[in-house]
């Protein structure tokens, strides 16, 4: 008797940068990745957030930096075990339409199934469908709205756009017996999913999937099971040097291993803790009291994410704590506002109508899309 079954492995954001492209670049790939390697190799399907172009010349105009990398890159992750990248992050098009064209070429390359990004929206939005153990697996992966997003003209990633991902869902249904949705997204350096995170991830689920994982915000978050199907909210980094000093949750990070079988209408899932370029430029996994530590976290973060009045609290009161981040924003700047800033009198300069113009502004559907309009043109 044959047991049909299919081992899905998937883990966050990789960027190799520093001491890590160094090493690949002198093909010393098991440096980084020999303590991981029979974990990876092992799943019938593993899944790795690429988080950067393949080269590319000129970078765009964004916030933050722009990343990339070189097609030794992709080489190691074939050494790894991994044989697909999702591409729907916030830097896959730091380079722009070339960087995302030499991504998708590359890929194929060195045999990486890919997912999340295209040379065109139509193509950015459409899923992977991979068989193994006599079950198909489609994956759908999208990420926020930031510089990366594809236009019906420009290259780029798929966007989180839930009435979008309801059709691919139940379009995909048709063709596939298990679909896994990977989102890139939430608030940097947040443990917590926001409730709109929450939200619309079990609003997947109802959809039609059979798993929702999340990643992007550089630590790793909790998981719920919702309707027995789980929701991971943040894998945290699987292989990412810190531009700067950063606290141990830059440092950790999980594998989700589910495990599809035609017995059972839900997945099974385990959590595989990792430490990642902390100290050395490397990927091992977690032992002992590190591992003991890890998941009594764990589950201090799901009881918080289970209880939607602990974990509104929880994420309103991580934005608090960024509020100076955005009244930059609407502070007055130049050499008269230093002074003025010395002397302890500078104010944000946003009267209280513009501050609720502005509100309004965000906050509606139709005025937050006339607004971005607006500030697309003046680029």
């Amino acid at each position: 008797m044959i047991l049909l079954k299919m081992r899905l492995l998937v883990v966050g954001d990789f960027f190799p940068s520093a001491h890590v492209a160094d090493l690949f670049a002198k093909k010393n790939f098991g440096s980084v990745f020999s303590e991981v390697r029979d974990v990876v190799s092992s799943a019938d399907l593993a899944v790795v957030n690429l988080e950067c172009p393949v080269g590319g010349s000129t970078p765009i105009q964004k916030v933050g930096p722009c990343l990339q990398c070189g097609e030794e890159a992709l080489e190691a992750l074939r050494y790894a075990g991994f044989s697909c990248v999702t591409l729907a992050n916030n830097h896959i098009r730091d380079y722009g339409d070339e960087g995302v064209r030499n991504t998708l070429e590359k890929t194929r390359e060195y045999s990486l199934n890919s997912v999340g990004a295209g040379l065109n929206a139509a193509e950015a939005s459409k899923f992977l469908v991979c068989e193994a153990g006599g079950i198909r697996v489609a994956i759908i992966n999208c990420c926020e709205r930031e510089f990366s997003i594809a236009g019906p003209g420009a290259a780029g990633a798929c966007a989180l756009d839930p009435v979008a991902q309801y059709h691919s869902i139940q379009e995909v249904r048709e063709v596939a017996d298990k679909v896994v949705v990977i989102v890139h997204g939430g608030y940097e350096r947040c443990p917590f999913p926001s409730p709109r995170m929450a939200g619309t991830y079990k609003f997947f689920i109802d959809a039609g999937v059979d798993a929702v994982l999340n990643h992007h915000q550089h630590c790793y978050s909790g998981y719920e099971v919702y309707k027995g199907k789980p929701i991971f909210y943040g894998l945290g980094n699987f292989c990412f040097e810190p531009f700067g000093d950063e606290d141990r949750n830059w440092h950790e990070g999980y594998m989700v291993e589910l495990t599809f079988s035609p017995s059972s209408a839900d997945p099974s899932f385990r959590l595989i803790p990792f430490i990642q370029s902390l100290g050395e430029p490397s990927v091992r996994l977690m032992e002992g009291d590190e591992s003991r530590v890890f998941f009594e976290r764990i589950a201090s973060l799901n009881d918080v994410i289970l209880d939607p009045e602990a974990l509104v609290k929880a994420y309103e009161g991580f934005l608090d704590h960024q509020a100076p981040v955005y009244s930059r924003v609407f502070s007055p700047s130049g050499k008269a506002a230093r002074i003025l800033g010395k002397a302890g009198i500078t104010k944000p300069f946003l009267s209280k109508s513009k501050r609720l113009i502005l509100r309004d502004y965000i906050a509606c559907d139709s005025h937050r899309e006339a607004l971005g309009h607006y500030l697309e043109k003046e680029r």
